[in-house]
């Protein structure tokens, strides 16, 4: 904080150092806290879920609780499903699609599938630096669900998308509300 940081991105939302929700109560402008399972050295060890969607959502509304109750203003918080972080490609996925359960916390959703695996695993790229379309594939999919802000390697290329995606959806919105219902809607 004193080198100028405002905002706090941890990958353990807050569980392996104690102190850190009170320190982002006190000094920081924005808490993100981010779901992730087992720990970084195993968390790729055959993760399970009987409901990733779901579990995911009740530990960041665990965790949303816990920046609370060590002073955190709600308003400054940000919740992240953790994308690659003890997840295959279903759980992914599943999450990138399902944004809008977690958006319903309250509090923004930030995804970073960014370069993923997950990524290389349906395009076949082995290279992350060559997953760029993908990448940018996953974040207007997952604002189309409810996601607000993106963890990106390529920002340039992201804010053009996300420019165009939100054109279209805003372009869709207003047909539907003529009395005009958008495929699946």
């Amino acid at each position: 904080f004193d080198a100028g940081a405002e905002i706090v991105n941890d990958v353990s939302a807050g569980r392996d150092d104690p102190q850190l929700l009170g320190l982002a109560a006190s000094r920081a402008k924005a808490l993100v806290l981010m779901h992730m399972l087992g720990e970084p050295k195993t968390m790729q060890v055959e993760p399970r879920y009987d409901d990733v969607v779901g579990e995911v959502r009740e530990f960041l509304a665990d965790r949303l609780a816990a920046a609370e109750r060590a002073g955190v203003q709600r308003r400054r918080c940000i919740v992240d499903p953790g994308i690659g972080f003890g997840k295959m490609l279903a759980h992914n996925l599943a999450l990138l699609a399902n944004v809008e359960e977690l958006a319903g916390l309250g509090v923004p959703v930030m995804v970073g599938p960014s370069r993923k695996r997950f990524i290389g695993e349906i395009s076949g790229e082995d290279s992350p630096d060559r997953r760029g379309g993908g990448s940018i594939a996953a974040c207007c999919a997952a604002y189309g669900a409810g996601a607000s802000i993106f963890r990106v390697h390529d920002v340039a290329e992201v804010v053009q998308a996300l420019a165009v995606a939100r054109a279209i959806w805003q372009a869709r919105t207003r047909r539907a509300g003529r009395g005009h219902r958008p495929a699946g809607g």
